[in-house]
């Protein structure tokens, strides 16, 4: 039985749901993988329960249940037969938000439950499915919020094609409509958890934008609420000019360390337990605070998945715990798989934890041979901004190469330069926000270092903006070229782990 076999199971698991995703599985199909689970079990019992044997049956049920879940969930997702009906044509309906407002500089989004829709005979008829609705900015919707609507739906998928190819069915939209006219609209009274999340939400956005100036407190508002919509237009397409787009949006990076820090503060209250409940309670609470973005989700269940073990003693392996952490939130959404966010998030995740060790010894190496004076200061600068970085760059190429066709020749320069800042960047706006909640005056003298560090951020991003270096790819080539470099760095690195392991002759 080979070992990590979790991790094997979570990846033949995902191999179903891709299979389900990109072809077309039949009953027949189905029937003939059951069979031939019964048939690995049979054989099984009969050769004296074989290992292999039983490993293969495994692999084959995990397949079997990827590719079920798939189908499953395609069919739950799908909104019900009446809306379908309803899309092209202008009708009334009747919505709740679920989540509010979200501003950008020309137009506001908001996402509601639809409830029902009024027929010709003037009869209120039940209708399931999710929309988001576009409206000019001055509309805001807080959560729960009940509105009737007159328009027309848009579907979010189109005809012939898979529902995960959509983007926004990925999220769960089943149909958009832009700017309809709204009849009616009542709040809900009394307190909701979600609700309170949502108001405590905006009323830090609304701070930061008092107590750091513009457009740094933007910035901070995408790093630590998720909410970027009110970035610039010339600062977001510098940020993607030099490859750094990655800064804008809470990421799994920025999570990761919040998750640490708020996990030291617990732990160092209470005993190691209860700090550890309180710890996975806090990064839930401020995974959905933040909006649940796939980058999140996916640090945070591993944050989750990492403070039990602690516990009972396990050592944590990085690649165990993040194919775990894929299968998990596949079995959530299955259609996640295809969204880019969590695909560049996975790989760079998978990245640091197989290269950079790899790379850090052969750095080490190298200054061990040198006459460099403080070779461990120069290592620990060399191993957190340059080869933690390289390593992610590295293995999220391939995704880079086939989504987006080009890749900026600078990107590894500015990200060299500003990804030192985003700790500090971070930790003082995040200082900043709570003392700006808690008392004002102190946020804004605190928001100040905050800003300083933003503001030199952007400026260097910018400066680097201006100099053309964006290379266009073949999305094919460039995939299967980087993809292949990647398999032969993996193939190296587990070489070489595997002579680090056998024992010495002799």
């Amino acid at each position: 039985m080979p070992k990590l076999v979790l991790l094997w199971m979570a990846a033949a698991f995902l191999a179903g749901i891709i299979t389900a995703g990109v072809t077309v599985i039949s009953a027949h199909w189905l029937t003939a993988l059951l069979f031939s689970i019964l048939f690995l079990l049979i054989s099984f019992i009969k050769r004296k329960k074989s290992s292999r044997i039983f490993f293969l049956t495994v692999l084959l049920v995990s397949f079997f249940c990827g590719s079920v879940r798939y189908q499953v969930y395609s069919e739950q997702s799908a909104p019900s037969a009446l809306a379908g009906s309803l899309i092209g044509e202008h009708h009334i309906f009747q919505m709740r938000v679920i989540e509010p407002t979200l501003e950008s500089i020309d137009y506001g989004e908001t996402v509601l439950d639809i409830q029902s829709v009024l027929d010709s005979s003037g009869t209120w008829l039940p209708v399931q499915g999710k929309v988001k609705v576009r409206l000019p900015a001055s509309f805001q919707f807080t959560y729960h919020t009940s509105l009737e609507i007159e328009g027309f739906l848009i579907s979010t998928t189109t005809e012939g094609e898979k529902a995960h190819a959509s983007w926004l069915k990925r999220e769960g939209v089943d149909f958009q409509m832009y700017y309809p006219t709204i009849l009616e609209e009542s709040v809900e009274q009394g307190f909701s958890c979600m609700g309170a999340l949502y108001d405590l939400r905006q009323r830090a956005y609304q701070v930061l934008q008092s107590i750091i100036p513009f457009p740094e407190s933007e910035l901070l508002a995408g790093i630590l609420l998720g909410l970027e919509g009110r970035i610039p237009d010339y600062l977001s397409e510098a940020f993607r000019l030099t490859g750094t787009a990655h800064i804008v949006a809470i990421s799994g990076f920025n999570i990761a360390l919040i998750s640490a820090i708020i996990s030291k503060i617990f732990c160092r209250i209470f005993p190691y337990r209860i700090g550890a409940a309180f710890s996975i309670l806090a990064v839930g609470i401020y995974t959905i605070f933040v909006g649940a973005q796939p980058p999140v989700v996916r640090a945070a269940i591993m944050g989750v998945i990492s403070i039990p073990a602690y516990l009972i003693g396990r050592k944590i392996i990085g690649i165990h715990v993040l194919s775990i952490t894929a299968a998990c939130m596949a079995l959530i959404n299955p259609f996640i798989l295809w969204d880019v966010s969590f695909q560049l998030s996975i790989f760079a995740t998978f990245g640091i934890l197989m290269y950079a060790d790899f790379f850090m010894q052969k750095v080490s190496a190298a200054l061990e041979k040198s006459q460099i004076p403080s070779k461990e200061f120069i290592l620990n600068i060399i191993n957190d901004f340059v080869i933690t970085t390289f390593s992610a760059q590295l293995a999220t190429f391939p995704i880079l190469a086939s989504q987006f066709q080009e890749y900026s020749l600078l990107s590894p320069l500015v990200n060299l330069l500003i990804l030192p800042l985003q700790p500090a960047i971070m930790l003082l706006g995040g200082a900043a926000l709570i003392c700006g909640l808690l008392f004002y005056p102190f946020g804004r003298f605190v928001g100040l270092f905050a800003w300083l560090i933003a503001a030199f951020n952007d400026k260097v991003v910018l400066f680097f903006s201006l100099f053309p270096s964006e290379l266009e790819i073949d999305p094919r080539l460039g995939f299967w070229i980087s993809m292949a470099l990647n398999l032969l760095i993996v193939f190296v690195v587990l070489r070489q782990k595997k002579r680090s392991l056998a024992p010495e002759p002799g």
